[in-house]
Formats: structure tokens, sequence, C-alpha cells
């Protein structure tokens, strides 16, 4: 069974049960950087302070957050992630984007193939010119 990583962005829409291709979490193991305990709060919060949630739809949106990432493997920023997110990709990348391909760059070295889902085209050209296999886009 392949292995699975999850940006935020993929995380985001089964939160929020966006439409759109969503990442199959009940399929083996997924993983995601621990950097999206934070990304996913925030997002979180910003709906809350731009009216989309009450008060009451954040706090469940935080308890439906917790559970999932409790579900989900979160890897460590490590030396090895720093080191792959500092090297040159080939094309625009950002800072968190690039410590997402380079976690599942050394999630990939460990446990073999892995399907990187995301739903953001710049990350995904990130993660395609690594030698992912993206899904999401």
């Amino acid at each position: 069974m392949t292995a699975l990583y999850a940006d935020a962005s993929a995380i985001l829409r089964w939160l929020f049960a966006e439409k759109g291709e969503r990442i199959p979490l009940t399929q083996g193991l997924v993983a995601t950087s621990r950097l999206v305990e934070v990304e996913t709060s925030r997002a979180v919060d910003r709906a809350r302070l731009a009216g989309y949630l009450d008060d009451a739809g954040a706090a469940r949106r935080h308890t439906e957050l917790a559970d999932l990432l409790a579900q989900l493997h979160l890897a460590a920023v490590s030396d090895d992630v720093i080191r792959l997110a500092r090297a040159t990709f080939p094309v625009n990348v950002r800072a968190l984007d690039a410590i997402h391909v380079a976690t599942a760059q050394v999630l990939a070295a460990e446990v073999g193939p892995l399907q990187f889902w995301t739903h953001d085209a710049r990350q995904a050209t990130a993660a395609m010119s690594r030698g992912l296999d993206v899904r999401g886009v």
C-alpha cells in the first residue's frame, strides 16, 4: 500500500468539506509535517475572523482538526528536512512549500514511494520537480 503525504491544503479541503478530489485519509499511512498543525489552526482562525465561522463553529472545527491530526503521522522538521528545503529548486517555491516537499522526500526515503497530496499548483510543481508523485491538483 502506498503511503500518502498531505499538505495543509489537502487537510483543509477535507476539514471544510470543500468540493474537489480529496485525499483518502483512511488508506494506510498518511503523513504530514508538524508544520501543518500551525498552518491549519491559523486557517480555522482566519475563517472565524473573516466571518465564515462563528465562535462555536470555529471551536468545532478546531476539535475536528485535532481529531484528524491525531490520526496522522506528524513528521518533525528535522535537520534533513531543513537541508533539503534549503537546496535549490528548479522552480519558484515558497518557504513553507519547500518544507512540505522536503518532508515528503525524507519520508519517501524511509517508507518508499508515496503520493504527495496538495491542491496548490505552485507547490505541486515544486514537488514534481523533486520527483514526487503529486495528486489533488
